[in-house]
């Protein structure tokens, strides 16, 4: 049986609740990622887009701790103040539904996405899919070891295009056209 792949990113608040030294990369030192406020998926197998954003967990909403907004462009006043925002509790059975049996492809996947939908899943008291994990840009540092490795620099030397990053639902278009083109290339080439 062919695998089936779906293309998945969260986007997060950054916020970092345990006051990490800056210099020890504060939220990614922390590793405490069960804060996500946006995530995106693709089904490559229906081509069906899935688009959510979140209602932050209560611990990140913190008077006077800052968002990552210098990245993904998120302000906490304005965001918490949308009127789409959903709960994970209630968004988490589609994306169960979507992910399960298949294989999510996430750019970092092992070092982010994976892990913010365990620890999302664990906070709420909820079983994570079961699904399988690619991580394109530990395949992508492999097949490429003297170039780039970022989504947004993978998509401008492999592409030559650039797009709007840190948006999740843009984040994974360009990421299934990048997990389209490196899933083609054989692992070997005769000469």
């Amino acid at each position: 049986m062919e695998d089936k792949f779906v293309i998945l990113d969260f986007e997060t608040t950054g916020c970092d609740i345990y006051n990490t030294p800056p210099k020890e990369m504060g939220y990614f030192k922390s590793k405490t990622w069960y804060d996500p406020i946006e995530l995106a998926l693709i089904d490559l197998s229906s081509g069906e887009e899935y688009h959510y954003f979140i209602e932050p967990h209560k611990d990140f909403i913190v008077e006077g701790k800052n968002w990552a907004t210098e990245i993904h462009g998120y302000e906490p006043d304005k965001f918490i103040k949308r009127d789409d925002l959903q709960n994970w509790t209630d968004v988490y059975s589609e994306v169960q539904r979507i992910l399960t049996g298949k294989t999510a492809v996430a750019h970092n996947a092992f070092g982010f996405d994976k892990l913010v939908m365990e620890q999302t899943c664990e906070k709420y008291k909820l079983l994570p899919p079961l699904c399988k994990w690619r991580d394109t840009k530990k395949e992508i540092k492999q097949m490429y070891p003297d170039k780039p490795s970022s989504q947004v620099d993978v998509a401008k030397w492999l592409l030559d295009e650039t797009y709007e990053a840190h948006s999740a639902i843009e984040d994974v278009r360009m990421l299934a056209k990048i997990f389209k083109n490196i899933n083609e290339k054989p692992d070997w080439i005769f000469i």
